[in-house]
């Protein structure tokens, strides 16, 4: 994952001027991002000099090597150099406009993943703007990485402003620009039935569901069906889902059966059905299910799509403030932290833990599932804290309040809480 605050190092050079080194700091101090010349390049006049760029820790390491280097096409001309925060993605922003040539150039681990023009961007051409001193994007908005949430967890994006008030934003993992920031899709229902594409189908009767409360964004929703068809010897084929045009939020699941093979013989007997609907492409929220005709068609089943699922979450509340503090933490070391009362104003931010934050955090984790339950006190002005850490073998959870903590609770509590 990448962090949404970053650096700008402006190489804003006249074409004729020599070509200089450009060092770009993460904003935590965690990498450094290096553009010099490339070994035993220092004597070759700069038109065939090799250039490197090269991301280190910071501190760097005693061995003095690079997380990641590649060559780069070092260039005289006004641009941003921008540098994530976990140090695995590099970003060039020409402030000059180019009709056919790159505008932005993203390197990530050691490759070059994208080179976009502003084609490749999407932008209208006579809206993306060219003033008198060529630039193209916003004045008071220059290029920045944000945050936006996906179903693999938080992933930073490049945004940018044009001149005439246009938005993209560029995925720093994939290259792609859209006009959305973070991931979006639509849901869909696995096994797909469409009586538009074949008229000759009919809705079964569903007598019972059931479906879990929450999944998390990324995973699948299994409905389960119970039901029956008004119709002797028909048979379940798939499902349809479509959002329900009168209720905001609300899904409308719908049993779709066919009839038997023309030209064979068929006992007159009522069949019932059972079938699982796996709706996927859900997006965090609150949801509520309605079944075409249902047994009971007043009745809405709901449920929640939650975040990506983390590698540990903390959840914090009580107190005499009314805290309702949500911390989520993915393997890369991004941190969610999320606020949804006093004493701040509901509030989602961002940050990167450092990699030896990383390192104790994980130590404390492994601890926390082989230590015994902290004792837990009464008291109005105590904060009820817990803390689950996810696996492939599910979770498991830690209950406990923040007086007089001691153990790998109050490790995780020190490192994530700010």
């Amino acid at each position: 994952m990448l962090t949404l605050v970053c650096t700008l190092a402006l190489a804003a050079q006249d074409p004729s001027t020599p070509l200089e080194p450009v060092t770009a700091v993460s904003p935590s101090g965690h990498f450094r991002a290096e553009i010099t010349r490339a070994e035993g390049q220092e004597r070759v006049p700069e038109a065939l000099a090799r250039w490197t760029l090269s991301v280190h820790p910071n501190p760097p390491l005693e061995s003095g090597e690079p997380r990641w280097s590649a060559s780069f096409p070092h260039r005289a001309t006004p641009r941003w150099h921008l540098l994530s925060d976990d140090g695995l993605s590099f970003v060039t922003v020409d402030r000059e406009y180019g009709e056919s040539r790159e505008l932005v150039g993203i390197w990530r681990a050691g490759e070059r993943i994208a080179e976009l023009s502003v084609t490749e961007l999407e932008f209208d051409r006579g809206r993306a703007g060219r003033p008198a001193d060529g630039s193209w994007l916003a004045a008071d908005t220059p290029p920045a990485l944000r945050w936006g949430e996906t179903s693999a967890g938080p992933q930073a994006y490049l945004a940018l402003v044009t001149a005439r008030g246009e938005e993209r934003f560029v995925d720093l993992a994939r290259g792609t620009a859209s006009a959305t920031l973070g991931e979006v899709s639509e849901p869909w229902a696995e096994p797909p039935a469409s009586r538009a594409g074949k008229p000759g189908l009919q809705v079964g009767l569903p007598d019972r569901c059931t479906l879990p409360r929450s999944i998390y964004w990324g995973e699948t929703l299994e409905v389960r069906i119970d039901g029956h068809h008004a119709t002797p010897n028909w048979m379940f084929v798939g499902f349809e889902l479509a959002h329900d045009p009168e209720e905001s939020g609300t899904l409308v699941l719908t049993p779709v059966s066919a009839p038997p093979p023309q030209g064979t013989v068929q006992a007159t007997v009522l069949q019932n059905f059972s079938a699982v609907a796996r709706i996927r492409g859900l997006m965090p929220g609150l949801y509520k299910l309605r079944l075409e005709r249902f047994v009971r068609p007043d009745e809405r089943f709901e449920f929640e799509v939650l975040p990506a699922r983390p590698y540990l979450e903390l959840r914090r509340r009580g107190g005499f403030a009314g805290i309702d503090q949500s911390l989520r933490v993915y393997p890369s070391g991004v941190v969610v932290d999320e606020w949804t009362s006093p004493p701040r104003d509901p509030a989602r931010t961002y940050r990167m833990l450092s990699l030896a934050e990383a390192e104790r955090l994980v130590d404390a984790a492994r601890a926390l599932k082989s230590g015994t339950q902290p004792r837990s006190t009464s008291g109005a002005d105590l904060l009820r804290c817990r803390i689950t850490v996810f696996d492939d073998s599910g979770s498991r959870s830690r209950e406990f309040d923040d007086a007089g903590l001691q153990g790998p609770e109050r490790q995780i509590l020190d490192l994530l809480v700010r």
